[in-house]
């Protein structure tokens, strides 16, 4: 009866509620008398979170009823009909944002509600798995002595799960492992908790920790208990894996973290596939790095369990009565879903979102997959958030309630809706890399405000349109604006400074540059100006940034070099052809820090400059001096051309350059002959020891002088004349001619340069020849003169011929000159006639 006040209590409180129960099926019904039959062995319910209690009875009828049970989505306010529920609440904490900046939109969900259990669920084997490697003797705080065994938590909270499933008596199976070293079974499945109990409490910590083998060893126990139970593990750890057991080298032991913790994975993954799931459980202080929590998450998480920690009995207790209420009871909230409908223009955040969140493009939602939420739930909220980036032009925008769906612990879809009532205010507003903020209102007016304070710098105002977009022509610099209007136009605002207009381009000589062609270098650039800001004319400063304060330096490049800030001193140009210079203003205002200047456009130059004089060299050919000699001077400059040759002679009283019409040009090389200087006329002129000294200029200024003269000789050699001393020329002599060498000459004499002394030159040999022709002698014919005479007479047996004598004659300087010959003629018999 008290059954059936309890339905007609719930459904409704007059005479329809009984109606309703009587016009239940005959199923229905059946099952109705059967819940008054097991009402007095059911053993409990699992009340959640700040529920009140309700009937069991009342539960178990209400789950029959057909208005709340289904798969029809169910709207409105959530009853604790025994099959869990969840609600929640959103907010937004600001709503005028600016774009470009997160959006963000909180949400609470609060999982809620009862759930019942009845005897007839399913018997479950759980294996126990405990660490008692070396470790777990240690205080739970290794370094503190004033804590507990670890061990020893072990024991003491282990009653809990021992105790449950005494209490509960659903026929569970708890199995005991311990594991260190090696793994062994301690105690098979059994429901003698007790036992179980005082196995535990015997365990004794010693050897290193094989996870691997703990978990095969369970794994073992488990698939031999048959196929029908539900098989779970339990797996209690102080340490990191460190040793393993190689099945395929005959169970042996081996060492190594990385290895043992890959071989207890790789179990977990043996686990996942066989449906044992797995709870893991780190017996350790805060932030200890004595375990591997990575490990114990993933075999957690791969066979569908849950990863704890502990660090004291208390703490250790609520896990294994987490634990056990979840074996005892299990139930889910599946698959929760929040799905946020987004206005047009926005998107999700890049890289502020956590993994399960994504947008959904064919509905514009963003959808948070939350998943599944096992009972009992393991925290009282779950706190979810959205971030969104305003990728759109400035106005207000309603955002739409969330919706979240999901299925109850009843199997049963339902949804509710969190509602916002509120719009987002977006603003056109752009802050560039420098923290500077660019504002563009519906009046079209572009400000732009200071990182350091927001101080306002200036307006722009071009056209009464509103700005829908500001962005960045420059991407790296971000120093031009471009603004875009509602009505699809335009405006650009280049920040950077204009290209200076005015310079000083000086010579080596200091003097102006003025025009193209060749300078004397090295050049030097200064006194660079005349640069200003782009901004337009009708621009309103509100402060001195882009006025007075505007320009900070200049800076000077030279010959595409490194940009060098421009100094009182300027900047050298170096020699060159074409060398060429760029100038440049820049500013602090743009990035409002000196730090980080921003150069403006460019001024472009060149000049040729040289600095180093021709290279320069002669010679030459004199031959013979009565025919007149050559000079050559050769000039060369690797930069600008040679422009001009001159050439001095003998103290430099005598001179000639490229400018007269007798010097000749043939490349690199001047050339001229010595009678075409004026005083070297006449072969008797130019004869003798003379001095030249010789200078070139290139095309950029510069000279080149020789250091020191150099010298040269012409020397037309010694002269002398035979005379007969008893004839004269043209007589026939009857006798034997003695002839003497007369009329010596010496052309080159010593001659005197300032203090330089050239030495004349002097009778080295003479050499004769008599012969009857007028040929020159051969060379080997040329006999020894000793003195200066000798003796002609006509050969032996003639008696009458002509004959011709020739002179050579040697100086000291090797050179060789044969005189004009004397002719003697013979006739011994000419006074017998």
């Amino acid at each position: 009866m008290q059954v059936l006040l309890a339905v007609m209590k719930m459904v409704r409180s007059d005479l329809k509620g009984l109606s309703l129960v009587l016009k239940l099926s005959k199923s229905s019904r059946e099952s109705f008398i059967w819940c008054r039959k097991e009402f007095v062995t059911m053993h409990w319910y699992q009340k959640a979170k700040k529920k009140s209690a309700i009937l069991l009875t009342g539960m178990l009828l209400t789950s029959m009823l057909p208005v709340f049970v289904g798969t029809n989505t169910v709207y409105g306010a959530e009853v604790d009909n025994g099959c869990l529920a969840i609600s929640g609440v959103g907010n937004v904490p600001v709503t005028s944002v600016e774009r470009n900046q997160l959006v963000t939109i909180n949400y609470t969900l609060d999982p809620s509600g009862t759930h019942t259990v009845m005897q007839t669920r399913d018997a479950v084997d759980i294996a126990f798995v405990a660490d008692v490697s070396g470790s777990m003797d240690y205080h739970m705080n290794k370094n503190d002595s004033k804590t507990p065994i670890r061990l020893d938590i072990l024991k003491s909270a282990s009653t809990t799960l021992t105790n449950k499933f005494k209490t509960v008596n659903m026929g569970d199976r708890l199995g005991l492992i311990k594991f260190s070293s090696g793994a062994s079974k301690v105690l098979d499945l059994t429901t003698d908790y007790a036992k179980v109990q005082t196995e535990i409490n015997k365990l004794v910590a010693d050897g290193s920790t094989n996870i691997d083998d703990g978990l095969a060893k369970a794994k073992t126990m488990l698939t031999a208990s048959g196929t029908k139970p539900v098989k779970q593990i339990i797996l209690l750890t102080d340490g990191k894996a460190t040793v393993w057991t190689d099945e395929n080298d005959g169970n042996k032991q081996k060492s190594g973290e990385t290895s043992a913790a890959n071989a207890a994975r790789a179990d977990a993954d043996v686990l996942a596939g066989l449906g044992i799931k797995v709870y893991t459980i780190a017996l350790a202080t805060a932030g200890s790095d004595e375990i591997d929590l990575d490990l114990l998450q993933y075999i957690a998480t791969k066979t569908g369990g849950t990863a704890y920690e502990a660090s004291s009995a208390s703490q250790l207790s609520a896990i294994f009565d987490n634990i056990a209420k979840t074996i005892e009871a299990p139930a889910q909230l599946k698959t929760v879903t929040l799905r946020q409908p987004i206005p047009a223009g926005f998107i999700l955040a890049p890289g502020e979102n956590a993994s399960n969140v994504r947008y959904e493009a064919a509905t514009r939602e963003v959808v948070v997959n939350v998943g599944d939420i096992n009972f009992p739930f393991d925290q009282d909220k779950i706190d979810l958030t959205i971030k969104l980036i305003p990728d759109t032009a400035a106005g207000d925008y309603p955002l739409q309630d969330a919706k979240v769906t999901y299925k109850d612990a009843c199997n049963a879809n339902r949804q509710f809706n969190i509602n916002f009532g509120t719009q987002l205010s977006v603003s056109v507003r752009v802050v560039d890399k420098y923290g500077n903020v660019y504002i563009g209102n519906s009046q079209g007016e572009l400000q732009r405000l200071r990182a350091s304070d927001k101080q306002k710098q200036w307006t722009i105002n071009k056209k009464k349109v509103a700005i829908s977009d500001i962005h960045f022509i420059d991407t790296e610099i971000h120093s031009i604006v471009r603004i875009t209007y509602k009505d699809g136009t335009t405006d650009q605002f280049d920040l950077k400074p204009t290209a200076p207009g005015t310079y000083e381009l000086v010579d080596g000589n200091g003097k102006p540059i003025s025009e193209n062609g060749w300078h004397k270098g090295p050049g030097n650039l200064r006194l660079v100006s005349g640069s200003s800001t782009q901004l337009p004319s009708t621009t309103v400063y509100a402060n001195d940034d882009f006025q007075g304060a505007y320009l900070a330096g200049y800076e000077i490049s030279v010959d595409n070099g490194n940009w060098q800030s421009q100094t009182t001193n300027g900047v050298v140009i170096p020699d060159g052809n074409s060398v060429n210079f760029k100038t440049r203003a820049f500013t602090n205002a743009i990035s409002g820090s000196a730090a980080i200047p921003i150069a403006g456009a460019v001024a472009t130059g060149n000049v040729s400059l040289d600095s180093t004089g021709p290279m320069i060299s002669w010679s030459h050919n004199i031959v013979n001096p009565t025919d007149d000699g050559i000079i050559y001077i050769t000039a060369t400059d690797n930069l600008s051309p040679v422009t001009s040759v001159k050439v001095w002679f003998d103290n430099k009283s005598l001179s000639i350059s490229s400018s007269s019409s007798k010097m000749t040009k043939n490349g690199n090389t001047y050339a001229f002959r010595l009678s075409d200087v004026a005083g070297f006329d006449t072969a008797e002129k130019r004869q003798g020891w003379h001095q030249i000294y010789f200078e070139a200029t290139s095309m950029g200024g510069t000279t080149t002088t020789v250091e020191a003269p150099e010298y040269f000789v012409v020397n037309p050699g010694l002269a002398a004349t035979l005379k007969g001393m008893n004839y004269n020329t043209g007589d026939i002599s009857d006798k034997p001619v003695s002839v003497a060498v007369v009329d010596e000459k010496y052309p080159v004499s010593d001659r005197t340069f300032g203090s330089h002394i050239e030495h004349g030159f002097t009778l080295k040999n003479m050499y004769y020849v008599i012969k009857q022709t007028s040929t020159t002698p051969e060379a080997n014919g040329w006999k020894p003169l000793a003195s200066k005479r000798l003796t002609v007479t006509t050969k032996t047996n003639t008696t009458s011929g002509t004959y011709y004598v020739f002179l050579k004659l040697i100086d000291s300087s090797n050179v060789e000159m044969v005189q004009q010959p004397l002719i003697v003629k013979f006739d011994t018999e000419q006074n017998n006639n």
